[in-house]
């Protein structure tokens, strides 16, 4: 065979397993997609047909997601693996239209998983698969999506962010656009919903997902404050519409490993929804949400309307505004983490909002230690009045205050330096102070002032080290105990940390 023929027959070869379809790879955790076309003319795409998916796991379950009109005689299949190994899946058109199936490998990626509980401690959160985080989290408001704002002041935002270290956002404008005065009319927010013509528009998610896209490979997770359903928003108003909107929402954002949800934004009473209709819904998206992402609603001050419900499996805390740090934690403790799931700390501490005190730098700090201490996460904001006001709605570099998100850094930056995920709030440890513990191994107590503290501590010898809370570098020696009483803080600085770690 001469060399021009065993070069035609590795062409015809490589050609054809390239066009027989071989198994794509797909990163766990990462998004597998595929199209179909259906030429049948439909008077509403949206409802005259739909395209259910059924996905075969490498471990031989199956379940049920479907796909979603993507324009132009167009469908879409999206999914987000969760297991490594060889996927099937078969697609069908509900009204018999040809469908399509395949399959794909699910692959190690680096991404760290689907934002959710943490695995080993669940009042944290953390990442499916196992990986562990302190939320760090930063309160946008109705600018962020919107096409008027340039692509280079939002990838020159979204830079400045990510060295800062922030992990999260929670914008105001998102699935919604917040149609207020000084909130979202301003902006040209994705319009997912028509509600004139009852129409879904998918061009308005599509201009969304460039967005969530680079928000997903720059590992951002992304919280929606106005969730499905909010005031002054162009959203579904009668139940069948909004189980489409739903389900078609969950089609194109359900494989975002990023995404957490929101039933709805906060106040609900000034926008006329019962606390019943938000159970209704929050089952409802439970029920449709294969991928078991976190779900809640916002919350107002004090309250915790929905923690027995099935669907809430996390909570989002308007949360208490104070100096009184005793208070802070009370609440934070006894009121949300009775629940056992991670809390979501969101307008606890937005400095310059006008509902909040004014806090000097120490308190700032003091009030980020507290939220930490009670195992909460923080969402900061930097305003200058509502919620979309100063540099939280401006999103303008030069109206940041970076100092104050110098001092949330560090305190995040410690919080770090610990195996955090491990330990749990225990207020009946000690009245001497804010404590973190799992009992009998580690102990982590924080002294606002300078003072003793007494710890009732489970038996066994405990290294004893202080760390200085305005100078975390600090760290001294405090030899050891067995029945953590009376133990001294130094007798320089303000307010410190003692760490026991049993020996």
């Amino acid at each position: 065979m001469n060399a021009k023929n065993l070069f035609l027959i590795t062409f015809i070869l490589l050609f054809t397993v390239f066009c027989s379809g071989a198994d794509l790879d797909v990163g766990i955790w990462d998004r597998f997609e595929t199209s179909i076309t259906n030429t049948k003319s439909y008077e509403d795409p949206y409802r005259d047909t739909e395209l259910i998916v059924t996905y075969t796991r490498p471990d031989g379950s199956k379940l049920q997601f479907w796909g979603f009109y993507d324009g132009d005689s167009t469908w879409t299949i999206r999914f987000m693996p969760d297991m490594l190994g060889s996927w099937k899946y078969s697609a069908s058109f509900s009204d018999g239209q040809p469908g399509k199936s395949g399959s794909f490998n699910c692959v190690l990626s680096d991404l760290p998983g689907m934002i959710s509980q943490d695995e080993v401690n669940p009042i944290w959160f953390g990442y499916k698969g196992g990986n562990h985080m302190i939320m760090r989290s930063f309160h946008v408001g109705d600018r962020f999506f919107a096409a008027n704002w340039p692509d280079g002041s939002r990838k020159a935002f979204l830079d400045w962010v990510q060295k800062q270290g922030y992990n999260t956002l929670s914008f105001g404008s998102h699935y919604l656009n917040r149609d207020a005065d000084k909130r979202g009319r301003a902006w040209n927010t994705p319009d997912l919903w028509d509600n004139p013509s009852r129409k879904l528009k998918e061009a308005e998610y599509d201009k969304m997902e460039v967005i969530l896209d680079d928000l997903a490979k720059r590992n951002i997770i992304v919280h929606p404050f106005a969730g499905f359903l909010g005031a002054n928003s162009d959203y579904p108003n009668n139940s069948s519409d909004r189980t489409l909107y739903i389900k078609y929402t969950l089609a194109r954002l359900g494989p975002y490993w990023n995404e957490m949800l929101n039933v709805a934004g906060p106040e609900l009473a000034k926008w006329k929804i019962s606390e019943s209709e938000v159970i209704k819904i929050g089952k409802e998206i439970q029920s449709l949400d294969v991928f078991g992402h976190l779900l809640a609603c916002h919350q107002t001050s004090n309250k915790n309307f929905f923690k027995n419900q099935s669907w809430n499996n996390y909570d989002c805390y308007q949360g208490t505004k104070t100096h009184d740090l005793d208070k802070l934690y009370t609440e934070l403790t006894e009121t949300f983490r009775s629940s056992g799931m991670p809390l979501y700390a969101h307008e606890t501490l937005w400095s310059g909002n006008k509902n909040h005190p004014g806090y000097s730098d120490d308190q700032l700090r003091k009030n980020a230690i507290v939220i930490n201490m009670a195992a909460s996460a923080l969402n900061f904001g930097d305003m200058d009045g509502n919620s979309s006001s100063g540099f939280s709605g401006s999103l303008d570099l030069a109206d940041k205050r970076q100092a104050r998100h110098d001092i949330i850094k560090r305190v995040w930056d410690f919080f770090e330096t610990i195996e955090f995920w491990k330990m749990s709030p225990r207020p009946d440890l000690t009245r001497s102070g804010f404590c973190l513990a799992k009992d009998g191994e580690e102990y982590l107590i924080y002294r606002p002032s300078r003072g003793s503290i007494t710890l009732n501590i489970t038996g066994g010898h405990y290294n004893v080290t202080w760390i200085n809370a305005q100078d975390t570098g600090e760290r001294i020696e405090g030899g050891k105990t067995t029945n953590g009483q009376n133990l001294s803080t130094p007798e320089h600085g303000d307010d410190w940390f003692c760490y026991l770690i049993l020996d």
